[in-house]
Order: C-alpha cells, then sequence, then structure tokens
C-alpha cells in the first residue's frame, strides 16, 4: 500500500528538502535561525560538512548533536544558560 492509497487527507505528510552550502561568516544564518525561532520555516538544521555537529533550533530552542561527550560538556558548559530550566537540562 503506498502512503497516499489513505483517502484521508490527514494520514498524508509531505517533506521538502532544500540544501545550501556557504562558507561560514558571522550571521550568514541569521534569517535562518530567525525563520524557525518564528517557526515560519520548520525542520531547519545547520551542520558541518561531514554532518558531525548538528543543530536543529526550533520555535521554543533546539537541539545539538555533537560527535563526543566531551565536547558536548563543553558546549554546556560555555552556554550553560541556554538550558532548560528542567533539573537534566532538557
Amino acid at each position: 500500500m503506498d502512503e497516499t492509497d489513505d483517502p484521508d487527507p490527514e494520514c498524508h505528510t509531505r517533506w521538502y528538502f532544500y540544501a545550501d552550502r556557504r562558507r561560514w561568516r558571522r550571521g550568514c544564518v541569521d534569517a535562518l535561525l530567525r525563520a524557525a525561532a518564528d517557526d515560519s520555516l520548520p525542520g531547519v538544521f545547520v551542520t558541518d560538512p561531514d554532518l558531525t555537529r548538528i543543530h536543529h533550533p526550533y520555535d521554543g530552542g533546539a537541539d545539538v548533536i555533537l560527535p563526543t561527550p566531551g565536547e558536548r560538556d563543553r558546549m554546556r558548559d560555555r552556554h550553560s544558560a541556554w538550558l532548560s530550566a528542567h533539573p537534566s537540562g532538557y
């Protein structure tokens, strides 16, 4: 059964992908981050070319995936004000 065989449109999901590669400069993704924060552009991911560091901003926060626990801990310590008020920090 194909996913579009279901007559109920509520059961259909569509995803559109766009990728852009650009040289990193301070502020180069500010408009993209603002659109994600305003929920006018959901599903944003910012990553390095090797996909080892992934930043997923959304309205209300962001998820960050890093390659090692040490790098994760350094990021957490450097940006502790960004963490959730929940005791786990999540």
